[in-house]
């Protein structure tokens, strides 16, 4: 079953409110890029949606075998990331974990479900 058109917009504007609050502390203290907690949530929130997904039979296998090698890099990325800072998610995330945070999140916002 198909959600309506206004619950992928309201569903993005909530994430995007989400995530520019969640950015003010990272903005305030001068570094302008976001910790490793904000980047887990980056990428949290659309993984949920497109399990969700998945489990309702709503994206293809070719589209599964996309985000599941985009996110095992993301995660093999930040857990070494996350460990490089002793387990401090507060620390800002580094550049290449970054560009892979953001390429699973393009890759799942480009699934139509």
């Amino acid at each position: 079953m198909k959600n309506s058109p206004a619950f992928p917009r309201a569903f993005s504007l909530s994430l995007l409110a989400i995530l520019l609050l969640s950015g003010c502390a990272s903005m305030q203290s001068g570094s302008g890029q976001p910790t490793l907690k904000q980047t887990q949530m980056y990428v949290d929130w659309p993984m949920t949606r497109y399990r969700n997904a998945v489990a309702a039979g709503a994206v293809t296998l070719g589209e599964q075998q996309q985000v599941n090698a985009a996110y095992a890099s993301y995660q093999s990325a930040f857990a070494a990331a996350v460990q490089a800072a002793h387990s401090n998610y507060d620390t800002t995330t580094p550049d290449n974990v970054q560009q892979l945070a953001d390429q699973v999140v393009s890759i799942v916002s480009a699934i139509p479900y």
